[in-house]
């Protein structure tokens, strides 16, 4: 007697369903990644070109690090804690505790874009003395 032929495996279906789907990303993803090095190289053109600029976003990334990482630890924390008491409504909860949170990292991140201003627009006044420098001196 012949065995019956045995049916298809479901984990089977999906790992040839996730192939398919991945082939038929794989474009996309690769037209995403061109798109992304661009920005990059054209972000850094600006950057290497246009010292002032450079100051601005290297002062407010330094005086923005350690705001939004406390403030990424608190959501990470108090989503912990608020999913380990009630199972229920979490979603309204964490909402109230991060939107506390994000009133104070607003303030924190205004901050340090005014400080980011201040300092840019005082080395932009340094730089520009300097250019005009160079050319009076030439």
């Amino acid at each position: 007697m012949a065995s019956p032929t045995p049916k298809p495996v479901i984990g089977n279906r999906i790992v040839s369903l996730f192939n398919q789907t991945s082939s038929a990303l794989r474009p996309y993803v690769g037209m995403a990644h061109e798109g992304v090095m661009q920005a990059i190289a054209t972000g850094k053109t600006v950057l290497d070109r246009y010292p002032p600029i450079k100051s601005f976003v290297y002062t407010l990334g330094a005086a923005s690090a350690i705001p939004v990482a406390v403030f990424t630890g608190y959501a990470a924390t108090s989503g912990t804690i608020i999913v380990s008491i009630a199972g229920t409504w979490v979603a309204f909860v964490q909402g109230g505790f991060l939107l506390f949170g994000a009133f104070f990292l607003f303030w924190w991140l205004l901050g340090a874009f005014i400080v980011a201003c201040i300092s840019s627009f005082w080395f932009t006044m340094a730089y520009l003395a300097f250019q005009v420098g160079k050319r009076i001196e030439a």
